[in-house]
């Protein structure tokens, strides 16, 4: 899908050169401001990082600016806060933070922005996942999450299917519109644009973030090191993405108008209809989703999708969480 840049990027501060994590300046009226750098994979905005967007938002209006950079893939972010470029690392996903701290990245998981949005797109006619007996799915590729996806959603609703290999979100949802295949695995927010272009061709049976809705996903991951340095502002982060996900879920004109502020592109009915599946289907959490039971559920679910190999167990939580942040947070927001 095509992406947008931010349109508030003229007035962040661009600061990847400085040594430091973090700075004070003046403000136009003389106060003082703080400035953090975030970085995201993934190549460009989209809707999946609207909850990050928003607390930066939030932030702002504590004196707090965060500069953000949309780099290319997950990642090259973790590779880019390992390098003293930015302290916070938005959208990253276990089977990415867990594997760079395996290969020495000091980051660490510390809140989550919204349930696993990958869903099971199929066909008018089917109506169950259970239809979906003897069907033709179509995944990106042998070796990809949305491969995983698939098997998941066949084990845990029991039925068996013809697996096809086609690379690209929008080549299977053309697929998918043209009746060449019955069903695909496509990330939630893929699924509504890509509909308004084939419309009533397919639908949504099932977001596996409503099959599995404790598990920790879209992580922010911070530098380790600067967050056991800054607590506070590392807590006020947290509190922020919290403060973030609970007033888009609560607050539909809210988050349409944050949306549109951040996607000004995008059609605004596509964001309005996002806006609308994302609250109906809860994907936006209200309290963070980190706890030591669900990092842990979260670690057997992607070590037994083969998305990551290490050893689960309570030493593990120490190395990849640290959950005294959004403690914090939590407890201040009441």
């Amino acid at each position: 899908m095509s992406r947008h840049r931010l349109p508030v990027a003229a007035r962040l501060c661009v600061l990847l050169l400085l040594p430091l994590a973090s700075c004070s300046e003046g403000g136009d009226d003389g106060s003082e401001t703080t400035t953090l750098r975030a970085v995201s994979g993934g190549g460009a905005p989209g809707f999946n990082a609207l909850v990050s967007f928003a607390a930066w938002k939030i932030l702002e209006e504590e004196g707090l600016t965060v500069e953000h950079r949309y780099l290319e893939d997950g990642p090259t972010a973790v590779q880019a806060i390992t390098q003293g470029e930015a302290e916070i690392g938005v959208d990253i996903a276990i089977n990415v933070g867990v594997p760079a701290v395996e290969a020495g990245a000091d980051i660490v998981d510390v809140v989550a922005t919204q349930r696993l949005t990958w869903a099971m797109a199929a066909a008018p006619d089917i109506t169950s996942m259970e239809e979906l007996e003897g069907r033709k799915i179509a995944v990106h590729a042998e070796a990809s999450f949305t491969n995983a996806v698939a098997d998941y959603f066949a084990e845990q609703y029991g039925y068996d299917f013809e697996k096809l290999i086609i690379p690209g979100s929008e080549v299977r949802a053309e697929a998918l519109a043209q009746g060449q295949i019955d069903a695909s695995i496509l990330d939630l927010a893929d699924i509504v644009q890509l509909s308004a272009e084939y419309p009533g061709t397919f639908g949504v049976l099932m977001t596996i973030g409503e099959v599995v809705p404790e598990l920790i996903e879209q992580d922010v991951w911070l530098d380790r090191t600067w967050a056991e340095e800054n607590p506070e502002l590392a807590t006020k982060v947290v509190k922020a993405v919290v403060t973030a996900a609970r007033r888009l879920d609560d607050d539909a004109t809210w988050a349409l108008e944050t949306a549109q502020e951040y996607l000004p592109d995008t059609d605004p009915a596509i964001l309005e209809e996002l806006v609308a599946e994302y609250q109906e289907r809860e994907l936006w959490p209200d309290d963070g989703l980190m706890t030591e039971e669900r990092a842990l559920d979260t670690l057997e679910f992607y070590n037994e999708l083969g998305e990551i190999e290490i050893e689960v167990g309570d030493a593990a939580l120490d190395k990849y969480f640290d959950f005294d942040y959004l403690d914090s947070a939590l407890a201040e927001l009441g």
